[in-house]
């Protein structure tokens, strides 16, 4: 038979009131009675009601994650797994659990977060992949529901934020490229709009000024399906690059198989260099460039602002934070000497 907090009161030979107060960490209550009170629920082995919990604090005890993608565009991403293992490792111990969701159009992606704001379904929610023209930053700004977005705001300093400087990182893997000797570097990007894809093709064109003529400059959807169709089409043609930056890892993995699909060898005939710097990396047998955003220090420092705006309804933590990122040099951008082409 399930232990009630009743029984716990009767048992422990304290009031209700008291042991809900044990339960929400009231630091009015003697250590004594708290050390007993506790000992009674681990010996009998009590549960709190969640839903009565939350009833009476008004919290779920849920953070809430979106992700926008088609049916299956997740599936082996790499990024994404990382991500939501860091997350779920940071909230573990703390009375907090990840809900999850993935939408698959704009209009759903609308409805969710409507949805989300109109029934409290979770206490606070982590934005990912910022667009330039973000709706969802307005919806939530104007509710003052808690959130913190991973990724580049662009409208100020009102909005909480973690990101990287995607412009210098973009920057830095191009002067990479560039420095090992390739002399036609392209860049394959994501979805126009998507503010991460965007700040690092501007740092890949300031990274080619004066030194190539050209901007090659070709966009994809996510995914590493997407990926591969859009380098079929442009290793194969006129303008093909000798080496490409690419917007994340598991996109990289669909330009490797478009080279080996065409006998373009990595790293003579194609230099790569991607971001994120996960598990697939090694997945190339030279293993692939990438640069390491520092994932677990940015979820960390998301979640702890989060956290806190939750809790404390913090109105000054807004702003932006920069965590800094580091190019991991392998093989796929290490061409033999004296060869071009």
């Amino acid at each position: 038979m399930r232990v009630t907090q009743q029984d716990i009161a009767r048992i422990a030979k304290v009031s209700q009131a008291t042991v809900s107060r044990v339960l929400a960490g009231d630091e009015r209550v003697e250590p004594s009675i708290r050390e007993r009170v506790s000992e009674t629920m681990r010996r009998h082995n009590y549960q709190p009601d969640v839903r009565a919990r939350s009833l009476r604090s008004r919290r779920t005890g849920l953070i809430g994650l979106v992700v926008h993608r088609p049916v299956g565009g997740l599936t082996n991403d790499p990024f994404f797994s990382s991500l939501t293992a860091e997350i779920i490792d940071y909230l573990s111990g703390k009375p907090y659990h990840l809900c999850l969701d993935m939408v698959t159009t704009d209009s759903s992606q609308a409805a969710i977060y409507d949805e989300m704001l109109r029934t409290r379904r979770v206490d606070g929610l982590i934005l990912v992949e910022s667009l330039a023209r973000d709706e969802r930053l307005r919806l939530l700004q104007e509710d003052s529901f808690p959130f913190i977005l991973i990724g580049n705001p662009l409208s100020g300093d009102a909005i909480p934020s973690v990101d990287n400087d995607n412009v210098l990182a973009a920057e830095t893997a191009t002067q990479h490229l560039l420095d090992a000797g390739y002399e036609r570097v392209g860049f394959l990007a994501g979805p126009s709009g998507v503010t991460v894809s965007d700040d690092r093709i501007i740092g890949y064109q300031r990274a080619i000024r004066n030194r190539q003529n050209e901007h090659l400059i070709w966009h994809s959807t996510f995914g590493a399906d997407a990926a591969r169709e859009r380098a079929l089409s442009v290793l194969a043609g006129e303008n093909a690059p000798d080496a490409l930056v690419v917007l994340d890892d598991f996109m990289a993995m669909g330009v490797v198989l478009a080279a080996r699909q065409l006998g373009r060898r990595i790293p003579d005939q194609l230099g790569l260099v991607s971001f994120n710097d996960t598990s697939v990396c090694d997945l190339l047998e030279c293993g692939l460039t990438s640069v390491s955003l520092n994932i677990s220090t940015i979820v960390r420092t998301a979640c702890d602002r989060l956290v806190n705006l939750i809790e404390v309804r913090d109105s000054q933590s807004g702003g932006r934070i920069i965590v800094p990122c580091e190019l991991k040099v392998r093989g796929s951008s290490r061409r033999s000497m004296g060869v071009r082409g």
